[in-house]
């Protein structure tokens, strides 16, 4: 899917759109509503006050006929839809995330056209009652429609007894089980059992309500489980045990502090990106990558690149040392000018970065294809070579004449020309005196210089979006967040 470009033109007389009052959250209700939506939030209403602030996800239950309304309400307000590893796929379930310009996070609604318990990688069950589910479903007072309690009590109840970590005591659960058990009649949740989920009988159910509550024995809730499971075998789907050994294999490695080969978070439905976002020292770029990296890698599969400073390789090491030996040897020799070896080496030294910088552009380009955004800083895209590009754009080497010197610019030149524009171009603008009191552990004057040069450029016939970086770092924050989600 393309990116949502803007070219800079368009852009001189824009200024950041406002967010809206209303939360995010808040206006998805009102939109399914008024769409007439068939749907419920099946689980995790008590915590309301959580995912209004943006923490954890919304589990909602959409009825399979109003999948084409759902996805029009989640398009209207900015959700885009995010696919978790093949191996982390429940059959039913997808993920919907979109920006709260407000709370400057992403919200995750895990939208449920299937009563999928449990996890992708172990045995997971369907309870198919949705449509009872949902025929009970009615507005409490609170921001989305839920079900009678006597139904969210029962699939609380399975849920939580299926998990395979039931003998651990949690407080935060008898919490939600004590409020559930106080709001549904007992009567009631009898005869939801007895017509929709009769495997599971009201004695037995019973039994697992025990097994949840503080100081119930750790056999007696394994056991309890186990009986559960055999209950519901009619409903169960087992993953390949190729995909259980891998998620065994992730948590070993994780417990280690190995990296796994797994890559983890989810991507979004329109393909991965190379964002690349330029600026002067001083103008906040690197803090804005880190903070956009932490925003981004909260749900998808992200990562922060810089080109400027790729990872050296062998070659590049032999030839910085032969650079500094050759330096030496001048010195010894009291030459006062640079010797044509040396001017070649420095050259060959530029060279290799270039190299460098193209096998880590290379990876960047795969990441992305693999659906992964990454964020890049001093990406060299022509307008910028001055700060990372090819010797000559950035004044340096300029000794080195002759066939081979020739040879080496034209090696360089090669590395830069293959490295396409990023998918989205963010450049950061500061003035050259705030980026000097801002860049306190650099010459002033060479701060000043690199800002003048950023400031100076005509970005005009390129699809770049301007970013005024003289702003508090919180207000180009959101503006950052909210280009970035518009265009991917």
């Amino acid at each position: 899917m393309p990116l949502n470009l803007i070219r800079s033109d368009d852009l001189n007389d824009q200024t950041s759109r406002p967010a809206d009052a209303t939360p995010l959250l808040a206006r998805l209700a009102a939109e399914l509503e008024r769409l007439e939506v068939r749907y419920c939030q099946w689980k995790g209403s008590g915590k309301q006050a959580r995912w209004m602030a943006g923490h954890g996800d919304v589990d909602l239950l959409i009825d399979r006929t109003s999948a084409a309304a759902f996805a029009d309400a989640t398009e209207r307000l900015g959700f885009k839809l995010a696919l978790p590893a093949p191996d982390r796929q429940l059959p039913g379930v997808v993920s919907y995330l979109g920006l709260d310009e407000q709370l400057g996070k992403l919200v995750h609604v895990h939208t449920h056209y299937s009563l999928i318990l449990g996890r992708a990688w172990t045995r997971h069950y369907h309870v198919a009652i949705e449509r009872a589910v949902l025929d009970s479903a009615a507005s409490t007072g609170g921001i989305f429609r839920v079900p009678a309690p006597e139904y969210e009590l029962i699939l609380f109840v399975i849920q939580h007894s299926l998990r395979h970590e039931l003998f651990r005591r949690e407080g935060k659960i008898f919490t939600e089980l004590d409020r559930l058990v106080e709001q549904a009649d007992r009567t009631q949740v009898g005869r939801v059992l007895t017509q929709h989920l009769p495997a599971v009988d009201p004695v037995f159910f019973d039994r697992c309500v025990e097994a949840l509550l503080p100081g119930c024995p750790g056999w007696r809730r394994v056991a309890v489980r186990s009986q559960l499971q055999r209950r519901l075998s009619a409903h169960v789907h087992r993953p390949p045990r190729a995909t259980w050994l891998r998620r065994v294999a992730q948590k070993i490695a994780g417990k280690l502090g190995l990296p796994s080969r797994t890559p983890s978070g989810k991507r979004l439905a329109g393909g991965g990106a190379v964002i690349a976002l330029v600026g002067a020292d001083g103008s906040g770029k690197s803090t804005a990558a880190r903070t956009l990296v932490k925003w981004l890698g909260e749900e998808l599969r992200t990562q922060r690149i810089h080109l400027g400073l790729p990872p050296r390789s062998l070659l590049t090491k032999i030839t910085g040392a032969a650079l500094k030996l050759g330096r030496q040897i001048d010195a010894l020799f009291g030459r006062e000018t640079t010797s044509n070896l040396v001017a070649n080496l420095e050259l060959a030294r530029f060279v290799c970065t270039a190299r460098d910088r193209y096998a880590l552009y290379k990876g960047v380009r795969r990441f992305a294809a693999g659906g992964g955004i990454a964020i890049c800083e001093r990406y060299p895209v022509p307008e910028n070579y001055a700060l990372a590009g090819p010797s000559q754009a950035q004044g340096e080497a300029g000794a080195a004449t002759g066939r081979v010197a020739e040879w080496l610019r034209r090696r360089e030149t090669r590395y830069y020309t293959r490295i396409t524009s990023p998918d989205l171009l963010l450049v950061l603008r500061v003035e050259p005196e705030t980026a000097v009191r801002r860049k306190t552990d650099e010459p002033a004057a060479y701060v000043r210089a690199r800002a003048r040069i950023v400031r100076d450029t005509d970005w005009s016939g390129r699809p770049v979006q301007l970013i005024d970086a003289e702003q508090p770092f919180p207000a180009v924050m959101a503006e950052l967040k909210a280009r970035i989600w518009e265009a991917l």
